[in-house]
């Protein structure tokens, strides 16, 4: 009996070890929600790259909503991540990677990893979860516009052409 009430115990304890410090953080979300389209017949031999640009951060605008400045803002990191089919008919069976990038339109050379799914379920259906990575990025978010470069690695070619919807939930920590 002993061992079952301190095997209880700790199960209690380490479970309590499970809350990441990350939830616990207050901030604000910022939601973004970007469309794009998969060509079909894209091959295997290459790494593709679908640049979402000039896509307004509105900053300034959640600021003034929250009752935050600048300096309160000690990060942005993404909370959650997700492609979807836009008409729930896409098959995603085909992508082996993907890679969530932010960059500032003046210099593509110099970007942040967000979120990545990498290796992608055999079979993921209409919806794909991204895996949000612990990278800060405010650094991209601060001005009035930033861009993304969704980066796939494909395991099949493309059959038909897709049309995807990035939804990404990004957290502005203070």
């Amino acid at each position: 009996m002993k061992k079952l009430i301190y095997g209880i115990a700790l199960l209690l304890l380490c479970s309590g070890w499970s809350c990441r410090k990350e939830d616990q953080v207050p901030g604000f979300d910022m939601i973004y929600r970007q469309q794009f389209t998969i060509p079909a017949g894209i091959g295997v031999f290459q790494v593709h790259h679908f640049y979402l640009k000039n896509i307004a951060t509105r900053y300034e605008q959640l600021l003034e909503q929250h009752g935050k400045t600048d300096e309160e803002i000690t990060g942005i990191i993404t909370a959650q991540a997700a492609l979807t089919g836009v008409f729930g008919d896409a098959n995603l069976n085909y992508v082996d990677q993907v890679s969530l990038r932010v960059y500032d339109e003046t210099n593509p050379n110099d970007y942040i990893e967000i979120a990545y799914r990498q290796p992608v379920p055999l079979e993921p259906g209409n919806s794909l979860a991204l895996i949000p990575s612990l990278a800060d990025f405010k650094r991209f978010l601060t001005g009035p516009r930033f861009a993304m470069d969704v980066v796939f690695w494909l395991r099949n070619s493309t059959g038909q052409e897709t049309d995807l919807q990035l939804d990404l939930q990004l957290k502005a920590k203070y």
